[in-house]
């Protein structure tokens, strides 16, 4: 699979008063010992700060910032909704980056678990949307209810897409089983749905993925719910 050359974003020099006037009248959303990571501006448009943490980092090379900008263009070439940048940013007076975005507009699947909105036809439409994820290479180890959005317009888009990869090839049997590992993780997303639910996924999954039947029955054992465990 071809995706073509990207253009490069140019990164903004961001100074602590800038910093200081965008946080102005902002909600903190996420913050840990070394401060806020995640602020929503008055006009709804968020702020990511993206730290590293680590002396030795490909980080400081290419920041984890522009990697978030990077996926996000490369998810809507190929057609899959998420957020929209804004502006990317560089601390003067530190390696940390940042970048502004409109979020993607929607409820996730993890918000519609707990309304009592993820019914068995929308567990069907997001087992073909994995499946689909994932024969367009798209690897998305944060995969899980929070971070997969249904849109108004009823399209499912992905979020928080800084730990995503996207490979001009379909994903490996290895990348797969581990995207299901990592989405039944969460067993307050998983442990609310009917049985029904569980298998329209997988059936839905496995009819749009086209894989041999030996690589098929293989995955379908990560599926844990299948066999009831």
């Amino acid at each position: 699979m071809l995706i073509p050359r990207l253009k490069i974003r140019n990164s903004h020099l961001l100074t602590p008063e800038d910093f200081a006037q965008l946080s102005l009248n902002a909600k903190v959303l996420e913050q840990d010992e070394r401060g806020v990571k995640v602020l929503q501006m008055g006009n709804g448009n968020i702020l990511k700060v993206f730290r590293v943490r680590r002396t030795l980092s490909l980080a400081r090379v290419y920041s984890y910032a522009r990697h978030f900008c990077r996926n996000a263009d490369k998810l809507k070439q190929l057609g899959i909704p998420t957020v929209e940048i804004v502006q990317l940013f560089h601390f003067e007076d530190s390696t940390n980056t940042a970048v502004i975005y409109r979020p993607l507009p929607g409820y996730t699947l993890r918000q519609l678990n707990i309304s009592g909105l993820l019914d068995q036809a929308l567990m069907e439409r997001f087992g073909q949307f994995v499946a689909h994820l994932h024969q367009r290479g798209v690897y998305f180890r944060s995969l899980h209810f929070g971070n997969v959005v249904k849109t108004a317009e009823g399209a499912l888009g992905l979020i928080d897409i800084a730990d995503l990869k996207i490979y001009r090839h379909n994903l490996s049997y290895w990348h797969r089983a581990r995207n299901f590992r990592h989405l039944q993780r969460y067993q307050a997303d998983w442990g609310n749905l009917s049985a029904d639910e569980r298998q329209a996924f997988a059936n839905s999954y496995f009819s749009i993925a086209q894989l041999p039947t030996k690589t098929a029955s293989a995955l379908k054992l990560k599926l844990k719910f299948l066999s009831g465990s």
